[in-house]
Parts: C-alpha cells; sequence; structure tokens
C-alpha cells in the first residue's frame, strides 16, 4: 500500500492497547488492539499507522520501548512470509497499552468507511499530553508540607543514627552527640519522628 486515504474527519484518545502487531512489505504497520474511548471503555479495533508514528509513540514510552523495538527488528531479520504478525500478547504477557498520549486518529475515507464500520482508525499522529496547570495555591501547600515532611524524616533519620551507634557498643553520650541529639529537646522530637515512621511502616 503505497497510500492510505483517509477522511478529515478525525477524533483523538488519550490511550491505545496493542496485542498483535502486522507486518508487510508496504510502509505501514497493522496494529490489533483496542483504544480507550471518552466513557472510559475500551473499544476493539485496528489500526494503522506508520514506522516513523511507531518510533514516536516508543521514544514517548520509554518503558515498553525495548521489548517492542527489539520484538519488530527481529521480526524484521527472520521474516520468512509475508505478512507477518508479533503476537506481543503471547511474548509478553499482556498487551502491550501505550497512555497518558494524545493519538489524532482518522477513519478511511469513501466507501471503505462502510466495510470498516468504525472499526479501523490511521494514527495519523501521537504526542505527550499537555501538562494541566496547577493553581499557585495549590503549589505553595504543596510545598510547604513536603518541606514539613522532609524535616521530620530527617529527624527520624537522627535518631535512627543514633540507634546504630548504640547497637555498636558506643556510650549513650557520645552516640548521641555523633548522631547530633546531644539537645535534649532535639533528642524528643527526634524520637517521636523515628516513632512516627516507624509505626507508618
Amino acid at each position: 500500500m503505497n497510500k492510505l486515504h483517509t477522511t478529515a474527519a478525525n477524533m483523538q484518545v488519550q490511550a491505545i492497547s496493542i496485542g498483535q502487531i502486522i507486518l508487510d512489505d508496504s510502509n505501514y504497520l497493522t496494529l490489533w488492539g483496542k483504544v480507550l474511548q471518552a466513557d472510559g471503555a475500551w473499544k476493539t479495533c485496528d489500526l494503522v499507522t506508520t514506522y516513523e508514528v511507531m518510533n514516536t509513540m516508543l521514544r514517548f514510552s520509554l518503558d515498553k520501548h525495548e521489548a517492542v523495538q527489539m520484538s519488530i527488528v527481529h521480526k524484521l531479520e527472520t521474516m520468512c512470509r509475508v505478512p507477518d504478525i508479533i503476537d506481543l500478547e503471547a511474548e509478553l504477557g499482556n498487551p502491550v497499552v501505550f497512555d497518558n498520549l494524545v493519538f489524532q486518529l482518522q477513519s478511511p475515507a469513501g466507501d471503505l468507511d462502510a466495510y470498516t464500520e468504525d472499526l479501523c482508525y490511521f494514527i495519523e499522529s501521537v504526542a505527550a499530553c499537555p501538562a494541566t496547570p496547577v493553581k499557585e495555591e495549590t503549589c505553595v501547600l504543596n510545598d510547604k508540607a513536603a518541606a514539613i515532611d522532609y524535616g521530620v524524616k530527617l529527624l527520624a533519620d537522627t535518631y535512627n543514627l543514633y540507634l546504630g551507634y548504640v547497637e555498636v557498643e558506643l556510650e549513650e553520650g557520645v552516640a548521641r552527640l555523633k548522631a547530633g541529639l546531644e539537645d535534649d529537646n532535639r533528642f524528643s522530637m527526634a524520637y517521636y519522628a523515628w516513632q512516627f515512621y516507624t509505626s507508618k511502616g
């Protein structure tokens, strides 16, 4: 297939799931899988795209990059028949999900549209989801909470350090000095911080 005709109408989805990849002697890949609809339901369909768009998908999803890329490369090197299939679901145990992305999909044009029954799409492009703006007040609150949590964790760590010195049989005064807990108030605060984090597991 030298050119895939698509309509001007298109839609966007933010996740697709791929179970199998079909390779042939064209510049296109056929993906058997599902798209995540706006209502949260997965819709089974066929997807067609270029190697360039597939590479972009893999670059945005580094955790899936190596396994899928190697499967495609290996199949291209050893393919004895056309078309041939890569069964990602069988190889990896599950379909591969590409999410937190914006997929621009188009339906086939003209008479093809009647045959596909809205179950076949061409992935025109893929992009990262735009970052959700966060209100400044929320950032400030989160920063303060994180700073307090960090301070409490540091105190807990100093008490844990003190316990380590005691465990290697240093005298209590020396252990407190080495852990920076010679002050009684700081020692008490570190103890309660340690108890807090210990109880959290």
